[in-house]
């Protein structure tokens, strides 16, 4: 049995915080990390430092420039149980986004169309929950009950197999 983690995550930036006001939720970003440390993360959000606006997917290091400059970011850790297929699956599918990354935007529009209750979606572009539900679907590791565009951070809370591991700040993870 091998393990994948789930981070719930708020890191405080302008953007952040926004999405936090909107939905009323705590967390405004979620990513996921292959090893128990999750030194490193994949999700989709900005790719620089200072600009939100160019966004995609990306991996963000633990050691790196943002969480250095976002020492405060508070997270909740997921711990997932599965089999050695589900995480070869997904590290195949992080693997050949890693390889195009390029292909990949944020789903800015998609925000907006979400907010209303419009499923309609883009090809490579996704925002993190919707990366993040994905992977975990195509991977065969949970199905969600709606589909996975509509799902928010707060939607991976409480889920059948997903065992809480930590709270705090992420920088104080060990």
């Amino acid at each position: 049995m091998k393990k994948i983690y789930i981070l719930l995550m708020h890191t405080n930036t302008i953007p952040a915080r926004l999405i936090q006001k909107v939905t009323n939720y705590k967390y405004s970003h979620v990513g996921i990390a292959l090893q128990k440390d999750c030194n490193v993360i994949y999700s989709f959000g900005r790719k620089k430092l200072h600009s939100f606006l160019d966004a995609g997917f990306c991996v963000e290091y633990k050691d790196g420039e943002f969480f250095k400059t976002f020492h405060k970011t508070m997270c909740t850790i997921y711990e997932v149980p599965v089999t050695e297929e589900q995480y070869e699956k997904v590290k195949d599918i992080i693997h050949a986004m890693l390889l195009h990354s390029s292909q990949y935007q944020y789903d800015f529009i998609g925000i907006v169309l979400r907010f209303f209750g419009i499923p309609l979606t883009f090809k490579n572009k996704y925002v993190c929950s919707y990366f993040v539900a994905s992977v975990l679907q195509k991977a065969k590791i949970y199905q969600f009950q709606k589909r996975v565009c509509f799902i928010k951070p707060k939607d991976f809370e409480n889920l059948r197999g997903f065992r809480e591991i930590y709270t705090g700040r992420y920088l104080q993870y060990q």
